[in-house]
């Protein structure tokens, strides 16, 4: 055996070895403190930038219920919400005009720029009647990009075909009824055997329906509370705000895109435009009731509130030609009451949901007290003794109406006479707050045919009346994939 006994050599290779590890292990400290430090930083970007994409939707979301539609024009440069790009027809004949995106916005804590958001909007549709809302956030450095889309709808009167706020003795739909589009009850729900109903059912308090047809199981629900006065929706009838105002008992033609207007002093005014905001007010005076008496034909998107009550009519109620003259009357253009200028096939219903041309034309009555089919001249601007009968067969009723009940000017009149009328054709919505009826079980009076207009399960009239405790409600959230660069 070969002995060493000198051993001083081999230290220096044993401390580079060591240097070298030590090295290695500072290194490798160096790297994993440097990836952690980037990972977090990382991270706390993505969890910046969503938070930022959360801000514009929330943002987004306090302007749209400052203003139900501001999903359609909405532009608000002190929020930051100046629209980029709006919607073409030929992406989607009824969003032509609509908002599509808006510019980048940015977002800042004080002084210091932490990023910037932009939001995209998706109109509501009839298969879809929802707003869908897409806010992407990203850092001030853009190491970060969040997306969020966010599908939201808010509960409206007009959502339903017949909304009953379950006032004074409930009425039963009768066997014969066909209910084609969504029907609330802040009470009960009553149907006779044999009554069919097409689409969604609510109610609040309780059911008694054997032996009714539902397409869906009705659904008991928290009630929808009606405003006590429509008094907010007249502040839009003064023209300081582009409404138009009349005093006393008014008669209205509408005559497409214009109106004729009757006062109750007898003046006459021809050719009168749509009021900018889409509200005319009928007040009541000491010595005058506000009560309205139309028909015609809406080109465009109108809304009348009356103080009294309102009088659907089948001829110009502005006539004041004919006197105390059934012949007379019998001879004069025939409105059939209240119809769209786009016409029936137009408006989505439930036979015909997805229309080749929908209409945009929409109208809205308004009321604390009665809707009523006119049936005897009694208020005619010159036939004041009642004795002409007004109605005609198969009225025509498209509209959303909001009232206290829908009744006949007479309606035993028609028992007496026996006289059938055949029907009514309501095509919108109908807010009531006490059931009433038009015809008797004889054939006497009116039957009814109840069309929901299905632009009415997100859309309304200008300015119609909403629910007290009603609000934008989230019906999906989700992440998506957010799409780089952006603008």
């Amino acid at each position: 055996m070969v002995k060493l006994t000198d051993q001083k050599g081999i230290a220096l290779p044993i401390v580079l070895v060591l240097i070298a590890i030590m090295l290695l292990l500072g290194i490798t400290v160096v790297s994993v403190i440097n990836y952690d430090s980037k990972t977090i930083y990382s991270l706390n970007s993505s969890e910046q930038a969503l938070h930022i994409a959360e801000a514009g939707y929330n943002k987004y979301l306090w302007l749209l219920n400052n203003d139900t539609y501001f999903y359609k024009f909405g532009e608000n440069e002190d929020e930051g919400f100046r629209i980029e790009s709006t919607y073409v027809a030929s992406e989607n004949q009824e969003w032509a005009g609509y908002t599509k995106a808006y510019e980048k916005t940015a977002y800042s804590s004080g002084n210091k720029l932490i990023g910037y958001f932009k939001v995209e909007v998706t109109p509501p549709t009839i298969s879809n009647p929802v707003v869908g809302v897409k806010s992407t956030g990203w850092t001030a450095d853009s190491s970060a990009y969040r997306t969020i889309y966010v599908e939201i709808h808010k509960r409206m009167f007009t959502n339903y075909i017949i909304f009953e706020n379950g006032e004074g003795k409930g009425v039963y739909f009768s066997s014969d009824s066909r209910i084609k589009g969504p029907y609330f009850s802040n009470g009960d729900l009553l149907a006779y055997s044999g009554a069919k109903f097409f689409d969604f059912v609510g109610y609040v308090k309780n059911k008694d329906v054997k032996g009714v047809d539902f397409a869906k199981e009705p659904v008991k629900m928290s009630r929808l509370q009606m405003p006590a006065t429509n008094s907010e929706l007249t502040v839009w009838g003064s023209p300081a705000n582009g409404g138009y105002t009349y005093t006393g008992r008014t008669y209205i033609l509408l005559d497409n895109k214009t109106l004729k207007i009757r006062q109750s002093d007898g003046t006459l005014s021809d050719n009168v435009s749509h009021p900018e905001s889409g509200v005319i007010y009928i007040k009541s005076d000491i010595n005058d009731r506000g009560d309205l008496y139309i028909s015609g034909v809406l080109d465009g998107r109108l809304t009348i509130i009356a103080e009294g009550d309102i009088y659907i009519c089948a001829k110009d109620p502005t006539d004041n030609t004919i006197r105390n003259n059934q012949k007379e009357y019998n001879e004069a253009y025939n409105y059939q009451g209240i119809t769209y200028a786009s016409g029936d096939e137009s408006i989505p219903t439930y036979e015909n949901k997805n229309p080749a041309n929908i209409s945009d034309d929409m109208l809205g009555l308004v009321t604390d007290n009665d809707i009523i089919i006119h049936n005897r001249t009694n208020n005619w601007p010159v036939a004041n003794d009642g004795s002409v009968f007004t109605a005609v067969e198969n009225l025509k009723i498209q509209a959303a109406l909001y009232c206290r009940t829908v009744r006949m000017q007479d309606l035993n009149y028609f028992e007496r006479n026996n006289k059938n009328l055949k029907q009514i054709k309501y095509i919108g919505s109908r807010i009531v707050r006490y059931p009433s009826a038009t015809g008797f079980t004889n054939g006497s009076g009116y039957s009814s045919d109840n069309q929901f207009d299905y632009r009415m399960s997100y859309d309304a009239p200008p300015h119609f009346t909403e629910p007290v405790n009603s609000g934008w409600e989230v019906k999906s959230w989700r992440e998506v994939s957010s799409q780089e660069p952006l603008p």
